[in-house]
């Protein structure tokens, strides 16, 4: 992927260069080398400033944001702010998908630390417009997270 991403570069060919980019700094946090992804992802980041392709600006900053968290010591304030990042950028692009998906890794960020409300409310606005049967298994994943933590219905007295 590293040949690949560095010969699409040298032949100017970057209509990819975000999705590849954020691909390979996945592969390199799964071999143990988070720094090295979170590298390729700040490259990445300032290749789109330079660019201007935004398209894929959305999910760079939500594996940016999961990658922190895989850090030796996780930097949750960062990796939030960088999911947040993520949401807002979808919601702006209208991307309902990479919406969802941020929103569920933050979602997971906030149930991890035992805001399970937090979640609810940021994952319940997300799934609004995907079908009720899973088209996506972030559908299913984020429907499932809300449901776990859903409040009981108390009997009135």
């Amino acid at each position: 992927m590293r040949d690949g991403l560095a010969l699409s570069n040298e032949m100017y060919f970057r209509l990819f260069a975000p999705l590849t980019g954020t691909l390979l700094a996945e592969r390199e946090a799964e071999a143990g080398r988070v720094d090295v992804g979170l590298a390729i992802l700040d490259a990445q980041l300032a290749a789109i400033e330079q660019t201007g392709q935004r398209w894929f600006d959305a999910e760079v900053h939500r594996v940016r944001g999961e990658l922190l968290l895989k850090l030796r010591q996780p930097d949750v304030a960062v990796a939030e702010s960088a999911l947040k990042r993520a949401i807002e950028i979808a919601r702006s692009q209208q991307t309902r998908t990479f919406e969802l998906r941020a929103a569920l890794s933050l979602a997971k960020l906030y149930e991890a630390t035992g805001r399970y409300q937090v979640a609810n409310k940021l994952l319940a606005p997300a799934l609004v417009g995907f079908n009720a049967r899973p088209e996506l298994p972030e559908v299913e994943e984020a429907q499932r997270l809300l449901t776990m933590h859903e409040p009981v219905a108390r009997p009135i007295s």
